[in-house]
């Protein structure tokens, strides 16, 4: 399946709106359906991290036209990543919640 770069950008200009609410909500969201990721965040400041994650995902759509720009940051994230002891397999369960969050926060 082809990225629809047009797609991701139309949804991401969406979810800007209501940014911080977005940010609260996936980290809810996530919680309350993997319990197993919040130790990981015991002693995280979640509104700075709302907006950690939030400056990540405009960093991706920002250059979904320009990947070569995306490979330093992304490999520096997935170190940091690394180094807090974030298990391979919480990336899907992430995935999953921003996905389900994206779908759910379409205007109807």
């Amino acid at each position: 399946m082809a990225l629809q770069v047009y797609i991701l950008e139309q949804s991401f200009n969406r979810i800007l709106i209501q940014k911080q609410a977005f940010a609260q909500t996936f980290y809810d969201r996530l919680f309350e359906q993997f319990p197993q990721v919040k130790p990981l965040f015991r002693n995280t400041d979640l509104k700075l991290q709302q907006n950690k994650l939030l400056g990540a995902l405009a960093l991706v759509v920002s250059n979904l036209r320009h990947p070569e720009k995306l490979a330093e940051p992304l490999k520096e994230l997935g170190k940091r990543h690394a180094s807090y002891q974030v298990p391979p397999e919480h990336y899907a369960l992430v995935g999953t919640i921003l996905v389900v969050r994206s779908i759910s926060a379409r205007p109807r």
